[in-house]
């Protein structure tokens, strides 16, 4: 009778970490690419240069979506160099192009992290951190 109940238990908590997972892979993001301030690729880095963060979101549900695209930049120590993100909805099987603006004060290499959550209030997460080095000469 115990081990009845254990697997009805354990059933039920799997069903519900499956909806959670499932709720939350709708929404896809490309990994970060740096762009001039006319979008186009660039692959050097100097102080004082208009850096944008851009990554290709893509809502691969049928609902729509509200989102927060956030970019965090941090220094060889780990300290928060940057922090932005901007928020806003996609319909169903959309897809939004989001960029951040990062402009280097100094030399070195930086840890770009890109993310998706539901809102800035929430923080539930929506995608993986996806990271990228960048060295500003």
């Amino acid at each position: 009778m115990r081990l009845s109940l254990v697997l009805v238990l354990g059933l039920v908590l799997s069903i519900g970490t499956l909806q959670f997972a499932h709720a939350t892979s709708d929404i896809t993001i490309s990994s970060p690419a740096t762009v001039d301030t006319t979008g186009h690729g660039i692959t050097s880095y100097g102080v004082g240069q208009e850096i944008g963060i851009q990554s290709v979101l893509a809502n691969q549900g049928t609902q729509n979506q509200k989102f927060s695209y956030i970019v965090q930049v941090m220094d060889q120590d780990g300290v928060t160099d940057f922090f932005g993100a901007t928020s806003a909805s996609m319909l169903g099987n959309q897809s939004f192009t989001a960029t951040q603006v990062w402009i280097p004060k100094a030399t070195g290499t930086y840890t770009v992290q890109v993310f998706v959550w539901d809102s800035l209030a929430s923080a539930i997460p929506l995608t993986d951190v996806l990271q990228k080095q960048i060295t500003v000469s």
